[in-house]
């Protein structure tokens, strides 16, 4: 027979022996005295049809709950949308998709091609991610259109504040007259202005990286980025400083282990700001991610240095365009690494 329970509604079935004595309800705990009265309110038509499942399961003769069946669980596949039961999804790049998106997928990451805001912050750190070179800088350089002007002018104001810090500090030692005659005050005020200006340094670049993953991502950007630094000011300042403590070690050790972490780091400021992780935590995403394909990003790397480097050269007139494009290069690197949150 059926019964339902009168404290919670949950229907299940026993055998008619229990008819008059008491059960308590499994789900809810509510103990009640089972009648004939119960099994003719539950007796329909419908009771020929067969049992539905419910979440309270089947009472057996020993007076146990048997377990209700569990229902296969279902997910989206990230390509057409349609749900498909889980085991039937593959796992790649960050995506689950079925066997018949799964053939587009591949031949995208053949031909190079992520999409904005795929992947994400574990598929990034398993090294699920894949791009060419050649077309990251391709795309870095039409990008530049429209955004030169506004991330130019963020390097020109970065360095122009350094710049002016340095003067007024300048100034005011020689005002009071600390000069190398007192060595102990004279590097005090030297360690503290580089303290400083490192600190500034960080947060600016912090909004400077801003604008390279906003443009990587086809979103607006703005001259008052620059300033977003400030919002997370305490984890930049603080991942700055690992960042030098742990390269500096690495290049006293052989030179190579700098090398490795200054290419493994570069992806920590976005991190932070995008992501919104800890100091340590952005600098060892950022690492283990970047080394399953650390030679391509050092090449990436090299080659947009040899572009600054060269367009430096007539006055530095090409600055313009190629400092703009490394900040954009570093957003869709880290776009195509992490994903972008809309």
């Amino acid at each position: 027979m059926k019964l339902t329970c009168p404290h919670c509604s949950v229907t299940g079935s026993i055998d008619d022996k229990f008819i008059g004595r008491k059960l308590k309800c499994p789900k809810c705990g509510q103990s009640f005295k089972v009648t004939e009265e119960e099994d003719a309110q539950t007796a329909s038509p419908a009771d020929s049809a067969p049992e539905p499942k419910n979440e309270l399961g089947r009472i057996s003769p020993d007076n146990t709950v048997e377990p209700p069946e569990q229902a296969e669980k279902t997910a989206p596949c990230t390509g057409c949308g349609k749900a498909f039961p889980e085991d039937e999804l593959i796992e790649l790049v960050g995506q689950r998709i079925c066997v018949t998106c799964k053939p587009a997928l591949l031949q995208k990451l053949r031909e190079g091609a992520t999409e904005s805001g795929s992947g994400g912050l574990e598929a990034g750190i398993a090294g699920q991610y894949s791009f060419q070179t050649g077309e990251v800088l391709s795309e870095a350089w039409e990008k530049v259109k429209g955004a030169k002007g506004t991330i130019f002018g963020g390097v020109c104001a970065m360095y122009g504040i350094s710049f002016l810090l340095q003067f007024i500090v300048g100034m005011l030692m020689g005002l009071l007259g600390v000069d190398k005659d007192h060595i102990v005050l004279f590097m005090i005020t030297q360690l503290s202005l580089q303290l400083i200006l490192g600190a500034i340094t960080a947060i600016f670049y912090g909004g400077l990286i801003m604008m390279g993953v906003q443009r990587a991502a086809d979103e607006p950007i703005s001259f008052s980025m620059l300033f977003d630094g400030f919002a997370k000011a305490k984890p930049l300042i603080i991942a700055a400083i690992l960042q030098t403590i742990m390269i500096g070690i690495g290049f006293i050790f052989l030179v190579v282990p700098g090398v490795y972490l200054s290419i493994g780091y570069c992806l920590t400021c976005p991190l932070i700001m995008e992501k919104g992780l800890g100091p340590w935590e952005a600098l060892e995403a950022s690492r283990k991610a970047i080394h399953h394909h650390w030679f391509q990003i050092f090449g990436l790397g090299f080659v947009m240095m040899l572009l600054v480097g060269f367009s430096a050269i007539p006055l530095g007139i090409g600055l313009i365009w190629t400092m703009p494009m490394g900040i954009i290069t570093l957003g869709i690197l880290y776009r195509t690494v992490f994903g972008t949150e809309e």
